[in-house]
């Protein structure tokens, strides 16, 4: 994907979660072009119902899963950009930080879907400490991943690149050799 287009991205946001205390925690930002969201969601829809799974999601699938659904995205037009953060951390603020690093690095960011329910107080504070940075934005809003085809894209990502952060085990090192093409991590 060129990055120099300045075509406009929708950035849909997920997590991983830390499961060791030695562990890593990874948040991800899908980067998709507007004009392709449509396609990209439906692909997505469609492998699910290929795999015969009722949605992705990287801790509730088996390995042979996790695998074909790789095989299948690997050339889907989309990127990601990657932060790790390693445990322990301070919880509060941590998308705050990755919001900011994600919007220094695209002013072409139309639109951000970030995964879970925090409710209207929170967007507006995401957007005033956005905002007090100086950082252009156009929409913030929250979404459930059962919905959103998207972001649950986003978690298989972040599932994915912390899982190969944490074991890199045979099945970790080969589902990011297919994906490590769609990885961006910032300086």
């Amino acid at each position: 994907m060129d990055l120099t287009n300045k075509s406009k991205y929708i950035v849909y946001i997920d997590e991983s979660n830390i499961l060791a205390k030695n562990g890593h925690c990874v948040y991800v930002a899908v980067c998709v072009r507007f004009l392709h969201k449509d396609d990209i969601t439906k692909k997505i829809k469609n492998i699910e119902e290929d795999l015969k799974i009722s949605y992705v999601h990287w801790a509730d699938m088996p390995w042979k899963l996790r695998v074909k659904f790789a095989e299948k995205i690997k050339s889907t037009d989309f990127f990601c950009q990657i932060s790790i953060y390693k445990n322990p951390i301070k919880q509060n603020n941590i998308l705050e930080d990755f919001l900011v690093k994600i919007i220094e690095l695209n002013d072409n960011i139309f639109k951000m879907t970030i995964d879970g329910n925090k409710g209207k107080k929170y967007v507006n504070k995401l957007k005033k400490v956005l905002k007090c940075k100086g950082l252009k934005f156009y929409k913030i809003n929250f979404a459930d991943d059962k919905r959103e085809p998207l972001v649950r894209l986003a978690d298989f990502m972040a599932g994915m690149y912390r899982s190969f952060l944490d074991n890199k085990n045979s099945e970790n090192i080969y589902i990011y050799s297919l994906l490590k093409h769609k990885i961006k991590i910032p300086d």
